[in-house]
């Protein structure tokens, strides 16, 4: 059991100041498998049951390059979980609050874990998660990432949500030497291996967007002025920076900034002044229901021009259903195939993912583009602790995070890209996107054609 000292606090208003991630080489192909082709590098029956779901495997092998520095870890950082232990994860997530549509993401990990432990575990070991709700404030997290470590005594914190959360946190997780794997959160800080090898970023980086919407934008309509629904926290500053100097690239002009809190219940106001300030161009850098109250507000205003809101905010059934037509014509970031899409309907991955949630997960809402996030996060836990498992030493927490940063495989519910980090050169895993565009009438995201496939030129985090 771990008995390491902790930083139990941070300060509610801690502020990380955003360095654009600087470009590295990556000259490695993806060797992606296909999900019908994919076996386990490690051969368990765990890892069969997952492929049988879906998942295509690493081809990292049974080797992790990278190499966590453990020297000023506690003694038990290359302590092997016992014979037949639990693997015990964690999370911290909004299960209550504005950003409540969130705390459905547990349940479709749940769904993969219930699998897998249903063929064996992995290397002998079930996967339990413990999701403790924190509602997105971040003064509320670091206490809980306590308890993980020094209660719970999870082998690594898993996709927690909220960058303000994990900037709380990351100095318990990392003091403990505990994995904080795959987190819920594109803030570029979370590819920095090298100064902070124990966090792990899980999605796209924020800027990466912002520097697509750029892309974008140019092409639909040069010259834009552009007006920005901004969170009030590190997680949208990193949309509205980046955009600031694409901005100054592209040629735009930014005519209005409005922000936001968490904790706001309307952005009647913020939508008035940014109708008032007529952009071509309004961009949603905000998450879970500030999207489509962004949407609604913006209809109801009469509002002509182009919308881009964050790919946060891509479920169809969670946030665009909810306030239809208002979301007609609004244009967002794809990654992956969205369960309540009528173009996926008869797709091969998203019919064995409904299968899986039926019989794994009773009662939970397929077409929930968050149930389906969680499911995607928890093939990608299995195959890093399937790996873990067989490098020497075993479930070890470093052996963890080397896993985790040895990673290169896709999963055929994500569009196109691959997620592939090497911990040297590359460490952001998702660099895959296509612009897509809802259509009220078809209940669907149509894919525009336009695709931004970066992977392996984002480098690492250079701060």
């Amino acid at each position: 059991m771990r008995r390491a000292t902790l930083v139990r606090a941070l300060s509610a208003g801690l502020a990380l100041t955003f360095v654009a991630a600087a470009c590295g080489d990556d000259s490695g192909s993806s060797t992606a498998t296909t999900a019908a082709a994919a076996t386990s590098a490690a051969g368990t029956s765990a890892a069969a049951a997952t492929t049988a779901a879906g998942a295509a495997t690493t081809a990292a092998g049974s080797a992790a390059a990278f190499q966590v520095p453990t020297t000023n870890c506690p003694s038990d950082v290359n302590t092997p979980l016992p014979d037949g232990a639990d693997i015990v994860l964690g999370m911290t997530v909004p299960l209550t609050g504005a950003l409540a549509a969130f705390g459905a993401i547990p349940q479709g990990m749940n769904a993969v874990f219930a699998k897998v432990n249903e063929a064996g575990g992995i290397d002998g070991h079930k996967v339990t998660l413990i999701a403790k709700d924190d509602a997105y404030d971040p003064t509320k997290t670091p206490p809980l990432a306590t308890e993980l470590v020094e209660k719970d005594h999870v082998l690594a914190s898993v996709f927690q949500v909220g960058t303000p959360n994990v900037a709380a946190t990351q100095k318990i997780f990392e003091d403990a030497c505990t994995p904080q794997l795959f987190v819920a959160t594109g803030f570029p800080n979370w590819g920095d291996p090298a100064h902070h090898p124990w966090t792990i970023g899980g999605i796209m980086a924020y800027n990466s967007e912002a520097k697509m919407w750029g892309e974008f934008i140019a092409k639909k309509k040069p010259g834009a002025k552009i007006a920005e629904l901004t969170f009030d926290n590190d997680f949208g500053k990193v949309y509205s920076t980046t955009m600031k100097q694409v901005a100054a690239d592209k040629g735009f002009t930014i005519v209005d900034s409005e922000l936001h809190e968490g904790t706001d219940t309307s952005i009647d106001n913020q939508v008035t002044k940014i109708l008032a300030a007529n952009p071509d161009v309004v961009l949603g850098e905000t998450t879970g229901a500030f999207c489509p109250k962004l949407m609604a507000g913006l209809a109801a205003g009469g509002y002509k021009g182009i919308t881009i809101i964050s790919y946060t905010c891509a479920s169809v059934a969670s946030f665009f259903k909810p306030v239809d037509p208002a979301g007609n014509g609004v244009y967002l970031l794809l990654q992956q195939k969205d369960p309540s899409d009528p173009q996926f309907a008869n797709d091969p991955a998203v019919t064995a993912y409904k299968a899986d949630i039926a019989k794994y997960a009773s009662g939970a809402d397929p077409n929930n583009g968050q149930i389906l996030t969680g499911y995607d996060v928890g093939l990608q836990i299995v195959d890093t602790l399937t790996r873990a498992s067989k490098l020497d030493g075993g479930l070890t927490h470093a052996n963890v995070m080397n896993a985790a940063w040895s990673t290169d495989f896709t999963l055929p519910l994500l569009l196109g890209g691959s997620f592939k980090v090497d911990g040297t050169t590359d460490a952001y895993g998702i660099e895959y996107a296509e612009m897509g565009q809802y259509d009220a009438s078809k209940g669907s995201q149509v894919r525009t054609g336009d695709v931004f496939d970066i992977e392996g030129q984002s480098g690492v985090f250079s701060g």
